[in-house]
Formats: C-alpha cells, sequence, structure tokens
C-alpha cells in the first residue's frame, strides 16, 4: 500500500470531552482507568487502557471491529490525531490539533452524531512559539446555556455576512425568546473575547 505524504502545520487546538457511544471500545473507561490510548487502523478502533488495580498499574487492549462509526472514525474523517489527556468515569479528555478553526463545529457536530455527549472545552490558537501568541479560550466560563446558544449560532451560521438563520429560528429552536438569546449571546460573546483580549 502506497502512502502519501503530506505535511502542514497545525496551530488550532481542540480540548473536547467525550462520552463515547455504546459501540466504541472507550466505553469500557472507568474510575480505575488513569490513562488510555486510541487508533483506528483499516475500520478496525484499537484502545489502550492504563488501568489501576489494588496499587498495581495494568494495561488492556481492546480492538473491535464495526461497521458503526465511533470517535476514532470521525477523528480519521478529519485527518485529525487525538490525544487522550484525561479519563473521567464517564468518558475521556481528549486534545486535537485541527486543520483550521473553521472545522471545529463541523467536528463536534460529526462526534456528536456517533457520541453520547460531546463538550468542545477549549480552542487554543498557536501562532509562533511564545506565549504571548497563544490564546486560550476556556468555554467552562460559560453555563450550558450559554455554551449551547452560541453552538447554534455557529452551526447555524449565524456569524456568516450575510446571516443564514436569524436570531428568531435559533431562539425558536431552543424554545426560548429572541431577547433570552440575544442576552445569552452576548454574554458568551463577551466571555471569548475578555479571553482572546485581556487588559
Amino acid at each position: 500500500m502506497a502512502v502519501q505524504e503530506h505535511s502542514e502545520e497545525r496551530t488550532t487546538k481542540a480540548v473536547l470531552e467525550i462520552c463515547p457511544s455504546e459501540q466504541c471500545p472507550l466505553t469500557t473507561t472507568g474510575e480505575d482507568v488513569i490513562d488510555a490510548q486510541m487508533l483506528i487502523a483499516n475500520d478496525v478502533c484499537h484502545c489502550e487502557f492504563a488501568v489501576e488495580t489494588t496499587g498495581d498499574i495494568a494495561v488492556e487492549h481492546s480492538s473491535q471491529n464495526h461497521s458503526d462509526p465511533c470517535s476514532c472514525h470521525v477523528f480519521a474523517e478529519f485527518d485529525c490525531v487525538p490525544t487522550i489527556v484525561g479519563v473521567e468515569p464517564d468518558g475521556i479528555v481528549v486534545s486535537v490539533y485541527l486543520p483550521g478553526h473553521d472545522v471545529i463545529w463541523e467536528l463536534v457536530t460529526a462526534l456528536k452524531e456517533v457520541s453520547e455527549r460531546v463538550v468542545l472545552r477549549k480552542i487554543i490558537e498557536e501562532q509562533g512559539t511564545t506565549a504571548e501568541r497563544t490564546r486560550t479560550v476556556d468555554l467552562e466560563t460559560m453555563t450550558d446555556k450559554q455554551r449551547r446558544a452560541l453552538e447554534l449560532a455557529v452551526e447555524h451560521r449565524y456569524y456568516d455576512q450575510p446571516s443564514e438563520v436569524s436570531l428568531s429560528e435559533i431562539a425558536s429552536e431552543l424554545d426560548i425568546s429572541k431577547q433570552a438569546l440575544s442576552q445569552r449571546l452576548a454574554t458568551a460573546e463577551r466571555r471569548v473575547f475578555t479571553q482572546l483580549f485581556p487588559d
């Protein structure tokens, strides 16, 4: 099999909390798992777990060949290499470098289709090697309602010029008033921009 060489600089990093669907081998994560790695090769998901049991650490390997897509398939589709940075009782925390910031919401949407739950925790834009050029947006500073409103606005291309959806349409989907949505978005936007451009 011929391997096509491809190299590009990636500066957009996303940190995601994922609760995988039942068919994904990562669903075996639990409180005793202290580290995990995943890889997809030839439609087979491979996962390795470092498990702590009575003071000892053992590595367990799980492979699953399935036709149903899981988060591993989605990352491969987006040409991303996920790094598991945390294991929690109900899922994993993954960091991934993306081909650009414009695919963040597409990735989140695709992951939501194959996962029980997906939360975008942070977006980090790295430019150069100095800390002054790295900007992190911690989305956990928002409430769930603010984050959901912002996600829908981006997913429905509210911020495009011209906008493809009205505030009323998004508010209707959230079952809130247009004014409540406007206030949620303003608060969410303020939290994003104050992190991007601190005093």
